[in-house]
């Protein structure tokens, strides 16, 4: 019975760690991209990777409190795993995802890209990530900056 509890306990704890940032996650690029123009805002992804320290820290000091109040309801924001999986393209087709990382040059996690509804990068993007001290604000710079917010 020992046992058992042991891997029920292994398993919740695995689930919870998938689960823990609470931040929305896509493997569909295309689906991503059409939710945002409806809408009208712009599409932000947050490419990670798993084991990665930076994105743990970024998601601890910043970002899951953030998407939990509601404060990045201004863009329709994201998680993309920089992992061994195929995703969904801006045109529907299958691509893995390194070669997605490799498309748009992101070399390090965490990495924030700002997106348009074709996957054109429509403002400078975050590489990343070393304490919360002013990335909130290039954040929303990056979200104003691709003009389909307006700060006021």
């Amino acid at each position: 019975m020992g046992i058992k509890l042991l891997a029920g306990m292994l398993t919740a704890l695995l689930v919870f760690e998938a689960f823990a940032s609470g931040l929305p996650k896509t493997t569909d690029l295309r689906q991503s991209a059409m939710e945002a123009k409806s809408g009208s805002k712009v599409l932000v992804v947050y490419v990670t990777m798993e084991g990665c320290p930076y994105c743990a820290k970024l998601e601890a000091d910043l970002l899951t409190a953030a998407y939990g109040k509601g404060d990045l309801d201004i863009a329709h924001f994201v998680e993309l795993e920089w992992a061994d999986q195929q995703i969904k393209d801006f045109d529907g087709s299958k691509v893995s995802a390194a070669s997605f990382m490799e498309q748009y040059g992101v070399v390090v996690t965490p990495t924030v890209l700002f997106l348009g509804s074709s996957g054109e990068e429509l403002s400078e993007r975050l590489v990343g990530y070393q304490s919360a001290d002013f990335y909130w604000q290039y954040l929303l710079e990056g979200i104003e900056q691709a003009g389909l917010w307006d700060a006021d």
